[in-house]
């Protein structure tokens, strides 16, 4: 006889509820690989997990009751083989499956106008993988190869594609990649907001002769952004507005057929000293022992040659009265986006500001879903993993916007609204010499906000009422 057994089903109504009303799983796996009868259902599982305990692939089925796996489709109980293969099979179709994706959004009108691309990096651990490369971590895992991502999501939180490439590729040539992708799904005249990572004459250029805008941060150079701040102190036709209560003065440049909006900020220009003051202090702080040492004539370090030992000895140069804070240049409080498009710098400094969509998205990529590391060495398999990551999150904004109004902060962060779902369980009973039932547990306020009713469907009649 089975024993009975608890398991989470917060995450198996999520799945349902989504697939139900857009038919995504349906729709990016159906016929994907025809030898392959599972990969929609493992797809499921994957999510279902980066959701659940974000346990690795060889542990699932220890970890994952049968019951789970029936819910998620699978008619027997998979073996560990399948799920591998199964998640290289994804990615070996990534590129077909977010062509699907974002077919299905545009059938929807889910593609908003207004696009955040945005790029950053993971790590692996191991040293074998075909994507790994050393470049710039994010990660502060300098030593570790990695893999560069992009994303794309609109204003209205709705992801709408995926880039992957190696580690040691810079955001402005991973850009030109996002925008061939983009291209495909977004409307004439829609405007790609990005960092200035992703700002060079090139890909602006690229971006209109696409159809579309672009609105972007011009790269913080002290020799770039003088000449702007000495037309910005000159100018009497200053723009004053405020944003969350904090003081802007905005002057507009038009160069060529590009707009330049040149801000500052008190309070900005006062917190960014204030940080450069404590750098500065930290920077005293810690050369202290070295300027003992070079007063006294001792050695600050000794380093090894073929020749022998390296004695490293300091000398002091003075300077008449307090030394100068060096990080302190004269650009603080002032920044400048650059844009095709003219319009009131209220509304663009608006604009700029919703790209923290962009940056959100990639933090529950990493903490929510728990993207890193990555431990996959085979390429198909890293594709395929980065692609679930993506479509966990996909599911998650999906859900958001069924219920009709923003998340509110208990389920607008990924981590806490994992919690929630966790915590609605449902027990499967095996009475002796009857038939099994379902018991549906811990229906919080919570999930009631997120899955409204749906919930309703997992729960069975008492098993007197069934006989």
């Amino acid at each position: 006889m089975r024993t009975n057994v608890t398991f989470g089903i917060g995450n198996v109504a999520l799945i349902d509820k989504v697939n139900g009303k857009f038919g995504l799983f349906d729709r990016l796996f159906k016929g994907l690989a025809p030898k392959a009868k599972t990969v929609k259902e493992t797809a499921k599982l994957l999510v279902y997990n980066r959701l659940e305990e974000c346990v690795s692939i060889n542990q699932l089925t220890s970890v994952y009751p049968t019951e789970a796996f029936e819910r998620l489709g699978f008619r027997k109980d998979p073996k560990k083989r399948t799920f591998y293969r199964n998640l290289e099979r994804i990615g070996a179709h990534h590129v077909f499956i977010i062509e699907r994706y974002q077919q299905l959004l545009k059938g929807h009108k889910l593609v908003s106008k207004e696009q955040f691309p945005d790029f950053s990096s993971t790590y692996f651990e191991g040293n074998k993988s075909e994507l790994g490369e050393l470049g710039y971590s994010r990660d502060n895992q300098p030593g570790k190869k990695q893999i560069a991502f992009g994303i794309c999501t609109g204003i209205n939180n709705i992801p709408i594609a995926l880039t992957i490439q190696k580690g040691n590729v810079q955001d402005k040539k991973h850009f030109r990649f996002m925008l061939k992708l983009v291209r495909k799904v977004l409307l004439q005249s829609s405007i790609l907001i990005f960092d200035c990572g992703g700002n060079t004459r090139v890909n602006k250029k690229k971006v209109r002769k696409a159809g579309f805008h672009y609105l972007t941060l011009k790269a913080k150079r002290k020799g770039a952004y003088l000449k702007y701040i000495e037309l910005f102190k000159n100018s009497k036709r200053k723009c004053v507005f405020f944003v969350d209560g904090v003081m802007y003065k905005c002057v507009k440049v038009t160069e060529e057929d590009e707009i330049k909006y040149i801000f500052f900020s008190e309070k900005l220009a006062r917190d960014q000293r204030k940080k450069k003051r404590k750098k500065f202090k930290k920077e005293l702080e810690k050369n202290e022992p070295k300027l003992r040492k070079t007063k006294k004539g001792k050695v600050l370090e000794t380093l090894l040659s073929k020749e022998g030992y390296i004695l490293a000895k300091g000398s002091l140069q003075k300077v008449f009265g307090n030394i100068e804070n060096p990080y302190i240049n004269g650009l603080e409080g002032f920044f400048i986006l650059e844009s095709s498009v003219d319009d009131e710098p209220e509304k663009i400094l608006g604009l700029y500001k919703n790209r923290d969509k962009a940056e959100k998205l990639i933090r529950n990529m990493k903490e929510g879903t728990e993207l890193r590391p990555i431990r996959h060495w085979s390429k198909l398999a890293v594709i395929g993993y980065l692609l679930v990551i993506f479509l966990t999150n996909c599911l998650i904004n999906l859900t958001h916007f069924l219920r009709g109004k923003p998340a509110d902060e208990k389920t607008k962060n990924l981590k806490l609204l994992k919690k929630y779902l966790k915590n609605l369980t449902l027990t499967v009973v095996y009475p002796g010499n009857r038939f099994r039932f379902t018991i549906l547990s811990n229906i919080s306020t919570e999930v009631r906000e997120i899955l409204g009713n749906f919930t309703q469907k997992y729960r069975e009649n008492p098993p007197e009422l069934r006989w």
